[in-house]
């Protein structure tokens, strides 16, 4: 409540500029009922007004509210929009980067045999493969966004990242298979986005690439170099033709149909997950439906991945409490394409042995 009523007369004076822009993420984030946003909207004429009624909202609602509201403004998108924000707003509420990095070391299974040892500088290679442009299928519009945003994060957290784009299924191969031949550190990470289908992802000449033709070279026998460290699989692609069903657990949310959505959809078999030690496979959907992408913005996904890693990472959270709040994120987005209702829930299959925090690089600020 605090982070809030400190800084609420500056707020208010940088926030009232753009209310309604403000009030749309607010309510994208469940901060707000539809009811209130509506109420909010009604006298978004009036920025200043708006705005304090908001930041008393958020107040009265209490300090997780107020928390998830400060978290919220520090996001790349609104700090465009807002740039006094950046100076306004430091990572952890002014806390110095040696008390959030002591936090994180300070957490018992964070130094316990509990955990993956996460002390080499690079921490390893990060491959990212981003397949917008295809010989037989739609372009994939807003992917770019996802790269960058990839990009950033794990550049951030001292990997060493290669960028890829538009590779075809043999290329996607020898990409992996060359990385794993160099890589080197504490951990591996992989991020592919395309189009899919229920085995695999499809390379640009339309070709499938199974998860199982992706793993295989970083296996143990494989790779020895990383046997028992972690390697990690971001995966956006469809893993089918199916529309998920929604099961409504609450009336007051009332958003606007999303603009703009496209699938990563082709038809497909069965995926198979390899029962390997110290592999996660992160998957931006459940077996045989739609995954969905902003062509403005990016994916539901890869969005909410790359802000959790920055939010989670500062906290001292685990991967897999990372991936539950990406898990929650995705599920509570929605959307209108073809004429119906877009939902969609992560799929997370992992054989980590042990628990796996990233340290909070020297910088805490991206």
């Amino acid at each position: 409540m605090d982070s809030i009523r400190s800084k609420k007369t500056t707020l208010i004076d940088i926030l009232s500029t753009d209310a309604s822009f403000i009030l749309q993420h607010v309510q994208r984030e469940n901060l707000i009922t539809g009811r209130e946003y509506k109420n909010l909207y009604s006298m978004s004429q009036d920025g200043e007004k708006t705005t304090i009624e908001l930041l008393d909202k958020m107040m009265n609602k209490g300090d997780d509210h107020c928390k998830r509201f400060i978290s919220m403004l520090r996001e790349s998108e609104i700090v465009g929009t807002f740039p006094a924000l950046k100076e306004l707003l430091n990572p952890q509420e002014n806390v110095p980067h040696q008390e959030i990095a002591q936090a994180a070391t300070d957490n018992p299974d964070n130094n316990s045999d509990s955990a993956y040892k996460m002390v080499n500088n690079p921490r390893g290679l990060c491959i990212i493969i981003n397949n917008v442009n295809f010989q037989k299928l739609s372009t994939r519009n807003g992917s770019s966004e996802d790269a960058d945003a990839l990009e950033q994060v794990f550049t951030w957290l001292n990997f060493k990242v290669e960028c890829h784009k538009d590779l075809t299924k043999d290329k996607m191969k020898s990409v992996v298979q060359e990385g794993s031949q160099r890589a080197d550190g504490d951990c591996f990470v992989c991020c592919v986005m395309s189009h899919g289908e229920t085995n695999g992802v499809l390379g640009c000449d339309s070709e499938v690439v199974t998860v199982e033709e992706m793993i295989t070279p970083l296996k143990g026998n494989n790779c020895p170099r990383l046997a028992g460290k972690p390697k990690l699989f971001f995966i956006q692609a469809c893993r089918g033709r199916l529309f998920q069903n929604e099961a409504r657990i609450q009336a007051d949310s009332s958003r606007e149909d999303n603009q703009g959505l496209e699938m990563d959809a082709y038809p497909g078999e069965i995926i198979s997950i390899p029962a390997d030690a110290d592999f996660l496979v992160s998957m931006a959907t459940v077996n045989e439906y739609f995954s969905f992408r902003n062509s403005k913005t990016g994916s539901w996904f890869i969005q909410s991945l790359c802000k959790r890693l920055r939010e989670g990472i500062l906290r001292g959270d685990d991967i897999l409490t990372i991936l539950t709040y990406v898990n929650d994120d995705v599920s509570r987005e929605e959307g209108l394409i073809r004429g119906k209702r877009a939902k969609q829930v992560p799929d997370q299959s992992f054989r980590l042995r042990k628990r796996l925090f990233f340290p909070v690089p020297d910088s805490p600020d991206l």
